[in-house]
């Protein structure tokens, strides 16, 4: 895969995110003066209505945040709760032996839009109105349907058990629907409330439309659920490793796995590089571990039965460490672990040396697949794709708690001021593909272009309740080298190669040469400076 032609550079601003309108607003944003975390704000509401199956106002966000002038990374996560009455008897007495995957039993709390209001109160420039305003003349005029957006739509409509929904977005899944302009008054009259109202009042608009909905189908959610807020700011999760400081939001993301990653691949990196048959397979070998330690001990430090282990203690470091063999492949520690497209990422940069990564997902595709159609609102499925009701499980279903949540980016900065700023969609797929990119980067001294052009790869199973069924295996890339596809297969791993694996990966790099951005190619989007 040749990507030269996908580089970008700028000194004034630079967007990459999965909408080229998206994108397109940003820039506007940041060429009319507004600040990174204004255009943030901009982005992610664009995003929601150009690609509304893989995230939505009802859904969850995870970011990083630098900051012109301070040298801590922040952590911005504004993720959806359990119900204050989702306890494992509320599901059994339903006759349930598992959270369900879809529909109203598996909703959390709507949380994104939580994350716009911290994020505008703290850092925004920009009335929160004007931000909201191309999401609302989007939503009205209608957003293109592009053929990702018809096929993503096409694989999910099924999801959707509500007429009001399924009318909408059936336009978007019929064959003839590319290049037609799909119109959400939805999420028009939810974005014009949301640019009027201030957080509190916005909470409690849905509080009431959300509780007579969950009362309707017979649901776990009350109104007193949704009125606080979701949002939390604070300093980032880091390490330190080859010089630099690695950043990702805190538990309950998946962040601090992709550190656990790096910090035992810098013990067993090959020469041959992370790209090589040997890499690769020390990496699976990680993934392993850091997989089965996510299953044994992640949770919501916010709910506390039992103090979660500090993920990079040197003694847990070392106990997953020696679990890894460097020379065949292990078992999968978890299989049968469990007994029963969907994300959006970007990033945005200003001349001020503001710059955000940011993620959102509702779930799965359309999340739960209910919500409040007049306002465009589905629900996120966090909480049936990942909780359980197992009494033992750290990850098990507890009132209030935020469930385990996939979605992270990440930033690398240096001691000269520098920083990368990356992220990819995917569940799973995301602690892996970050950590491959930036494994390459910090351990391998790979360049942005040299990272996101290696062929990609994904372990199976991993530990999201979707893949527990999932064959022991590597899917990798087309491109990927027939010796290094046989020195995989030597070490005991089963390979199936894929046209392509995994999401689109973005980067954006700051420095005192100016912006540079660059993405993989892997889905739609542009990345744009000037």
């Amino acid at each position: 895969m040749i990507l030269r032609d996908r580089q970008q550079w700028g000194h004034r601003a630079l967007a990459s995110t999965g909408s080229s309108l998206a994108t397109v607003a940003a820039l506007a944003v940041l060429e009319e003066g507004g600040n990174a975390f204004d255009a943030a704000i901009t982005a992610s509401a664009l995003l929601t209505v150009c690609m509304p199956m893989a995230s939505g106002p009802g859904g969850d966000a995870a970011a990083v945040l630098h900051v012109r002038g301070e040298d801590q990374p922040l952590a911005l996560t504004s993720l959806g709760r359990a119900p204050g009455a989702a306890d494992p008897a509320a599901f059994r007495d339903r006759g349930l032996g598992t959270v369900p995957r879809t529909g109203v039993l598996s909703s959390t709390t709507p949380a994104l839009m939580d994350a716009w209001y911290a994020l505008h109160e703290r850092f925004g420039s920009r009335p929160l109105e004007e931000l909201l305003r191309p999401a609302v003349r989007t939503a009205a005029d209608g957003a293109t349907v592009t053929s990702q957006f018809q096929r993503w739509t096409r694989e999910n409509l099924q999801v959707l058990e509500q007429p009001a929904f399924r009318e909408v977005y059936a336009a978007a899944a019929r064959p003839e629907a590319v290049g037609t302009r799909l119109r959400q008054s939805g999420l028009e009259r939810l974005y014009t409330m949301a640019g009027q109202l201030d957080a509190g009042g916005l909470r409690q608009e849905l509080a009431d439309r959300v509780g007579r909905l969950s009362t309707e189908l017979d649901g776990l959610l009350a109104p007193e659920d949704l009125l606080a807020s979701h949002a939390r700011l604070g300093p980032a999760t880091t390490l330190e490793l080859a010089g630099h400081r690695i950043a990702v939001p805190p538990a309950p993301t998946q962040g601090p796995l992709m550190l656990q990653n790096l910090a035992l691949y810098a013990s067993f990196a090959p020469e041959e590089g992370s790209g090589s048959a040997a890499g690769m397979h020390v990496l699976s070998e990680i993934f392993n571990q850091t997989f089965n330690w996510r299953l044994e001990h992640l949770r919501d430090p916010e709910v506390v039965d039992k103090p979660m282990p500090d993920p990079l203690d040197p003694g847990v470091l070392a106990e997953l460490g020696r679990g890894v063999d460097v020379d065949r492949r292990s078992a999968c520690r978890y299989a049968g672990h469990y007994s029963h497209g969907d994300t959006t990422h970007f990033v945005v940069a200003d001349r001020f040396g503001n710059a955000v990564t940011w993620v959102q997902s509702l779930g799965l595709g359309f999340g739960a697949g209910v919500g409040v159609p007049e306002l465009g609102l589905l629900l996120c499925n966090r909480l049936g794709r990942s909780s359980t009701l197992s009494p033992d499980h750290a990850n098990r279903v507890r009132p209030g708690a935020r469930p385990v949540n996939t979605i992270f980016p990440w930033t690398i900065s240096d001691h000269r001021g520098g920083r990368r700023l990356g992220g990819t969609p995917g569940g799973d797929g995301q602690c892996q593909w970050n950590t491959q990119v930036t494994a390459a980067l910090l351990v391998d001294g790979a360049t942005p272009l040299r990272a996101l052009t290696l062929p990609r790869w994904t372990y199976f199973p991993g530990s999201d309740k979707t893949e527990a069924d999932r064959p022991e295996q590597l899917q990798v890339d087309e491109t990927l080298d027939q010796a290094v596809f046989e020195g995989l297969a030597h070490r005991g791993h089963e390979l199936v190669r894929k046209a392509s694996v995994g999401g689109v990966s973005r980067l954006l790099e700051t420095g005192p040469g100016g912006l540079y951005g660059l993405d993989d190619g892997r889905q739609e989007g542009l990345t744009a400076a000037c």
